[in-house]
């Protein structure tokens, strides 16, 4: 049985690995990984903490590791694509643990086809190393301190689930939120009798992480002035209590819409039923995982202004999403004929399937939510119309230097640029050179206001368009 559970662990992680390695670069660079492969390039010139200003500096720190200078897309996901391996392996081992071998493969399954995880998974953002290191702790304090033997053991082992929440909060911010995971773990991983091993859990995390977090704070705080982002949580959260009815009536309609987008019918429906049972009936650990989930999420949704709610907060909660599932849907088909529960686990992910497949033959034409549509492919934000602008001068083989009037603009040239060619050379044009004989590129109805305040003589060069025809990146000759 130990044989056949570690090949189907390895199985899944096969599978796992083999939908985030597919088509890895297909999908176009978006404003926040160029900003991330920037600083992590920063990391090599010894400029280590730019990112901190905006609250993000382990998985700056983690791309900068695999040299971000060459075909810098693919490594930039790949690198993240490792860490959430191993928050995926953390995901199986809980729930084989605390459940069964099928409560395992219905939670593996559920992670790897969840479009939630998928989609951003696949991208270098800072959310999407946010979960493996959830997952880690939720494995650490609900797994491995319950094996130690010792003392020491267990003393080791919830401060290493307390150094977790610190590389939580240092690959961003607002995972602050999971401090309350060592109280929680506490209050319902245990008895009343059994008030001192949680106490002992509770201490050694809270130690743990204060022992890692506080240096390294202090250092950035050495060396810079950032506010490690606290100014950016302090603008996107709060409100009057007056506001507040109305603020958490709009984030919860904020929410809903994303995870209708990213968990879509019949997936959601049987993610509830199967969190539900969970809570009926899988105890502490099921509690505990519940716990975390209601408690961190009813903070989003209370304290962040509706207008500052994005689709990438919501994958640091996919691990206790399935871990629960899992163990709610092996309890409620531990009878069912194996053919039943084939029919069933295929019913729950068959629409994130058809999102994955999508996903690798074209994702432009992947049903996201609207928002997120317009800031992944017909907005601004993403690279589509300047990967064909990049791919066109690669193509000419011609020294050119690309200009732009925005950094975020000259950041995602770079991630198609740097690595593949020395001739073309971009820039970010901010009054401190002469811009004649140099290509300009515009590509947001602000720039273009920019660009009219110049007062240059340019000649418009071609435009390329975003999928759907829209938002155009414009090319211009700047005349002498």
């Amino acid at each position: 049985m130990k044989i056949k559970s570690s090949v189907v662990l390895l199985l899944l992680i096969l599978l796992y690995w083999l939908t985030r390695f597919i088509a890895l670069d297909s999908f176009s660079l978006f404003l926040d990984e160029a900003g991330h492969l920037w600083w992590a390039r920063d990391v090599w010139r010894l400029h280590p903490f730019g990112s901190t200003i905006d609250g993000r500096w382990l998985n700056v720190l983690w791309i900068a590791v695999f040299y971000p200078f060459n075909s810098t897309i693919w490594i930039a996901r790949a690198s993240v694509a490792l860490v959430t391996t191993a928050g995926f392996a953390c995901v199986l081992a809980t729930t084989r643990h605390y459940f069964s071998l099928r409560a395992t493969v219905i939670a593996g399954l559920l992670y790897i086809f969840m479009p939630l995880t998928f989609f951003f998974e696949r991208l270098a953002l800072a959310d999407s190393i946010s979960a493996p290191f959830v997952a880690a702790a939720i494995w650490m304090v609900s797994v491995k301190f319950s094996q130690a033997k010792t003392s020491r053991e267990q003393l080791a082992w919830g401060a290493l689930g307390g150094v977790m929440l610190t590389a939580a909060i240092l690959s961003k911010i607002s995972n602050l939120i999971f401090l309350c995971l060592p109280l929680l773990a506490a209050i319902f991983l245990f008895n009343w009798k059994e008030w001192r091993k949680g106490f002992t859990l509770a201490s050694a995390m809270y130690v743990g992480c204060a022992i890692t977090l506080a240096p390294l704070v202090m250092v950035i705080r050495f060396f810079t002035s950032s506010s490690l982002g606290l100014n950016l949580v302090t603008i996107k959260t709060g409100g009057t209590l007056a506001e507040l009815p109305a603020q958490i009536f709009g984030a919860s309609q904020t929410v809903l819409s994303f995870l209708s987008a990213y968990l879509p019918f019949p997936m959601w429906l049987i993610i509830l039923i199967g969190i539900g049972v969970a809570v009926w009936r899988g105890g502490r650990v099921a509690w505990f995982n519940a716990s975390v989930l209601a408690a961190t999420m009813a903070v989003l949704i209370v304290q962040t202004r509706p207008a500052y709610l994005a689709s990438r907060f919501l994958p640091v909660y996919a691990p206790m999403i399935v871990i629960l599932v899992g163990g709610g849907l092996a309890a409620i088909t531990i009878h069912w004929r194996r053919v039943w529960v084939i029919g069933g686990v295929a019913l729950m992910i068959g629409s994130g399937v058809m999102f994955a497949w999508q996903g690798w033959i074209d994702p432009t034409q992947l049903p996201l939510e609207q928002s997120d549509r317009w800031h992944y492919i017909t907005g601004w934000p993403n690279s589509y119309a300047l990967r064909d602008v990049t791919t066109e001068f690669l193509n000419r083989d011609e020294t050119a230097q690309i200009v732009a009037l925005d950094l975020g603009s000259t950041q995602k040239m770079d991630g198609y640029l740097l690595g593949r060619t020395t001739k073309v050379t971009t820039r970010w044009y901010r009054g401190d050179f002469s811009l004649n004989g140099s290509w300009l590129i515009i590509e947001a109805t602000s720039q273009m206001e920019e660009l009219a305040r110049l007062n240059l003589k340019v000649t418009e060069v071609k435009r390329y368009y975003r999928p759907g025809n829209t938002s155009p990146v414009i090319l211009y000759r700047v005349d002498p």
